[in-house]
């Protein structure tokens, strides 16, 4: 079996994968191990002098007080190693610097013999019959089917089904329980040997079946999903986006010696840092951002350039299930640790990007000109309402609930917008919303470096001038959705209008509106008289 496969950084701290998570590789799915189980830790981290530590860790003293506040022993942010494979994956260029996971599931078959069990076991029979070679997961009862010196290979296959729990709990699903609970026919046998057969007409659960080769005994999975073992651990298949909800913090590195607890505070001491920084009042070396102020493009909005960013990611924990609120990090009763230290850790781990974007800055006179002129004060939306918990402060205010969804539906209908002009697909680019009660408020619309499209794109579509063209287009299509009219009478979203590939958006396709931007009677369309209205 190939030892090794090359994960990029940036999918080790992401919505896809990260610690806890079922990672699929050419040879099978892996489960990615805690912190302290890596070998990059074991040969790197532990028990290393505060220098080596240091190196080997992203410096931004800004998140790491922040993240201080739910572990107050943390003291290094740990970069994700990065790491090349050779001699087609039995060899890395530094052995140090490797990821630990575990083949999950582990119950596999062989879908030309049938027999069923779980790895330890074929790996067993394995060495018996072949003690000098490595398993390289293919069945060892079919290698013999034509000689040694004609050697016909099935590779064994993992099951699509496994078990989790609310409290992120990840098990193998009970098979063997499953077969003496529910099976038919069962014989008198010592221990039943298990067979896994599919049908090549069909796909359904009624047409997956366990069977025993010494009895006639069996059971199809048919209500697999109904099975609760133990009333704690719930059936998923093992692709399911239920099975890992990730809770990563994101921040620009920019030197705020001061920590924020509320995230809103958080985030608007990035927006009040951008904009300083591009209108040439603060200078500071410590940062990696590079900027350019742009003309407005309408009464009270105007975009900033942003040439270069560097952005830390930390991975906090993880849920499975059911996802944590928005900007909420940790939940003692559901999330799982990404260390075995847990909340006392000196370590989490983290990626830094550096990417380009721009920020579009809304002041807040137009914005509460809209909001006051609108009604919304006595006629917001319901859904909107239940929505608003999602994120500190919104639930208090409906003017800040009002600005962050219009500010929100803004800036996905852009996004749409610049799949048609930019070159990049909806999924790599990123959104930031920075909305506060303490003055004016942006969209951020960024990509990371590496991810689908032209580095330098977007940077160049800004400065050119055509942003506030690709604004007035994406406020024109809007206006009419296929699903129209359900979907304005609706919620007013939908994905052929508003919704978003969910890496792309940093609430979960949530607080969105489309009518906030293009009713007639209370749209923000109506403030934009030199951009777009009819």
């Amino acid at each position: 079996m190939i030892k090794y496969f090359k994960i990029s950084s940036d999918n080790i701290i992401s919505s896809y994968g990260g610690i806890g998570s079922i990672v699929e590789t050419p040879e099978a799915s892996i489960l990615v191990l805690p912190l302290e189980k890596w070998l990059y830790y074991k040969q790197e981290i532990k028990n290393k002098d505060i220098d080596t530590i240091k190196s080997l860790s992203i410096d931004d003293q800004r998140l790491l007080k922040k993240l201080k506040n739910k572990f107050p022993n943390l003291e290094f942010l740990i970069e994700v190693p990065t790491n090349d494979t050779t001699n087609s994956g039995y060899r890395v260029s530094n052995d140090k610097r490797l990821i630990t996971g575990e083949i999950f599931p582990k119950w596999m078959f062989c879908p030309r013999c049938k027999k069923f069990m779980v790895y330890d076991d074929w790996y067993d029979i394995h060495r018996k019959k072949h003690p000098n070679k490595d398993f390289d997961l293919f069945c060892p009862f079919c290698l013999d089917k034509k000689g040694e010196n004609k050697i016909s290979k099935v590779r064994l296959e993992q099951v699509r089904f496994i078990q989790i729990s609310k409290n992120g709990e990840i098990s193998d699903f009970p098979w063997e329980d499953w077969f003496l609970e529910k099976g038919h026919h069962l014989g008198k046998c010592e221990k039943h040997k298990l067979k896994y057969t599919t049908s090549p007409y069909s796909d359904n659960l009624e047409s997956i079946r366990i069977s025993c080769e010494n009895c006639e005994g069996w059971v199809s999975l048919t209500g697999i999903f109904d099975y609760s073992y133990q009333d704690i651990m719930h059936t998923a298949l093992r692709s399911s986006n239920s099975v890992y909800y990730p809770n990563i913090i994101r921040s620009l590195r920019i030197p705020i010696p001061d920590s924020q607890h509320k995230e809103s505070d958080f985030k608007y001491s990035e927006l009040q840092y951008i904009i300083k920084k591009a209108t040439g009042t603060i200078e500071d070396e410590y940062d990696k951002i590079d900027l350019k102020k742009l003309d407005y493009i309408g009464e009270g909005i105007y975009p900033i350039s942003i040439r270069s960013l560097s952005m830390t990611s930390v991975l906090c924990s993880y849920n499975r299930l059911t996802p944590l609120s928005f900007n909420e990090i940790f939940n003692k009763d559901s999330s799982r640790h990404v260390t075995e230290a847990e909340i006392n850790t000196r370590y989490l781990p983290a990626v830094e990007s550096l990417g380009e974007g721009f920020l579009m800055v809304f002041a807040e006179d137009i914005l509460k000109k809209w909001y006051d002129n609108s009604g919304l004060e006595y006629n917001m939306k319901e859904h909107l309402i239940k929505e608003s918990s999602i994120i500190e402060g919104l639930s208090d205010s409906k003017y800040l609930l009002a600005k962050y969804s219009l500010l929100h539906t803004l800036s996905h209908i852009l996004i749409k917008q610049m799949e048609y002009v930019c070159g990049y697909s909806a999924a790599s680019i990123n959104e930031r919303i920075y909305v506060s009660d303490k003055g004016p408020s942006g969209i951020m619309i960024y990509t990371i470096a590496g991810a689908e499209g032209s580095y330098g794109g977007i940077v160049t579509m800004v400065e050119s001038g055509k942003i506030k063209e690709i604004l007035k287009e994406a406020i024109e299509k809007a206006k009419y959705c296929t699903n129209d009219p359900v979907c304005y009478e609706d919620t007013s979203f939908c994905f052929s209008c508003c919704l978003l590939p969910e890496t792309s958006c940093e609430c979960f396709n949530r607080l969105l509106d489309r009518s906030l931007v293009v009713d007639k009677k209370y749209g923000f369309i109506n403030e934009l008289s030199d951009i777009s209205k009819e």
